[in-house]
């Protein structure tokens, strides 16, 4: 897992401004219609989250934002809620609260289940028990959910961070602080390990093991091939005889922990751990 940053010049309408309000104003009424329990799986009309998969994309470079993994290498993408619209309905719309994401991370493992260290949050202006008139319903729907336009990561963080998640978020943190890797040459495969001595890597690599899978088997080895050029590379670098050759597995090793290739966090570590290219 790595950083990613937002490209906001790519995000639907549906997902900003007068867009928004309209659409956080019909999930309102889905809400008061069925008692507060939204039906997105019975209602197709209220699942319109997935026209921001092709920017999200785009943001996590065709890979899945969690394991980094190339779609089309595991399984086809989703559009992740980070925060399950089940326990947090009122960011369903949220663009924030997406991530592009494989459908093994996604469905297979993640699903609705989020675990938090300090109490849910709640929705963040009180809701009244009946369905009010439609000014003050618009005027609700304009404060439940973050706009994309005018929020900022500064803001995402202040509204977020009091429950304490226990799953880095790939747009509001600097996950690869928090991973560590650990090679097995005889099985030849690469797991996720928590940085030694550190309390905060523990809990998120924990996480990303239980709610995502990221030690399953089949990630283990497919990081090995990359892992195994990029030490192929690194040795060059070390004991290439002239510095032609010694230049070309730089440029080989730059282009492979760019943010855009398979498991550029594993390989970037490694190359940290070798003092080759930080």
């Amino acid at each position: 897992m790595i950083a990613l940053s937002r490209k906001p010049e790519g995000i639907p309408a549906k997902y900003r401004g007068a867009g928004l309000k309209k659409a956080m104003a019909a999930l309102l009424e889905a809400f008061y219609a069925n008692a507060g329990a939204v039906p997105f799986n019975q209602q197709k009309n209220l699942q319109i989250w997935t026209e921001a998969k092709p920017n999200l994309k785009l943001e996590s470079h065709d890979k899945c934002a969690y394991c980094e993994a190339p779609t089309s290498a595991v399984t086809f993408g989703d559009v992740e809620h980070f925060r399950p619209k089940s326990g947090y309905w009122w960011l369903a719309y949220s663009y924030d609260n997406y991530a592009y994401a494989c459908q093994i991370c996604n469905q297979a493992f993640k699903g609705d289940r989020f675990d938090v260290r300090a109490p849910k949050l709640n929705a963040p202006v009180p809701l009244p028990a009946k369905r009010p008139a439609k000014a003050a319903l618009e005027q609700l729907a304009t404060q439940l959910c973050p706009d994309p336009a005018t929020s900022s990561q500064a803001s995402l963080r202040a509204l977020w961070k009091g429950e304490k998640a226990v799953l880095p978020h790939p747009y509001l943190e600097l996950p690869e602080a928090l991973m560590a890797w650990q090679v097995d040459e005889i099985n030849q495969e690469v797991t996720l390990v928590p940085v030694p001595g550190s309390s905060a890597s523990k809990v998120a690599v924990k996480a990303c093991e239980k709610l995502l899978g990221m030690n399953r088997e089949e990630l283990r080895r497919l990081r090995y091939p990359q892992y195994d050029r990029v030490f192929s590379h690194a040795l060059v670098v070390q004991e290439a005889r002239t510095e032609a050759v010694r230049q070309m597995a730089k440029t080989r090793l730059a282009a492979a922990a760019r943010d855009d290739q398979p498991f550029a966090g594993m390989t970037r570590y490694f190359l940290r751990q070798w003092g080759v290219l930080v």
